[in-house]
């Protein structure tokens, strides 16, 4: 693995379906906030990419769904990167519940794919090479 980052959250009344358990539709959001909060955590907070002149729109999605959760379960989100973006910045997720007794259930899995534009043209562009630098200097890079 390249990189991985862990993000604990709270699932919240309203993320959860007449039954109490957490609404399929949600997990993307958790993507998303795990996504966020990795570029972040790395110093490329989407605030400063857009200011730059970048957007990254999501273009493909997929989710597994594994075991339930619920209503007030602290859950955590690990976005993992796998390889430095060229056109497209590709995340997997794993998002889990830790047990009283230690142990971790996965709730689900997936992954998103996400393409860079320029902010102007709508145009498709490369990873702006203060991205490659940034991630680079922070990141393992596999030999």
């Amino acid at each position: 693995m390249f990189y991985s980052f862990d993000f604990n959250q709270r699932v919240e009344y309203i993320e959860t379906d007449k039954m109490g358990v957490v609404h399929n539709s949600v997990y993307f959001w958790f993507f998303e906030k795990g996504r966020t909060e990795t570029m972040r955590h790395l110093g490329i907070p989407y605030k400063e990419m857009e200011d730059r002149g970048v957007m990254m729109p999501l273009v493909e999605q997929y989710c597994k769904y594994i075991s339930p959760s619920y209503y007030d379960d602290i859950i955590t989100i690990r976005t993992i990167i796998e390889e430095l973006p060229t056109s497209r910045f590709c995340f997997k997720y794993i998002i889990f519940r830790k047990e009283e007794d230690g142990k971790e259930t996965i709730l689900a899995k997936g992954n998103n794919v996400l393409a860079f534009i320029d902010i102007n043209t709508r145009r498709p562009m490369r990873c702006p090479q203060w991205v490659s630098e940034l991630l680079l200097e922070k990141l393992e890079v596999k030999n």
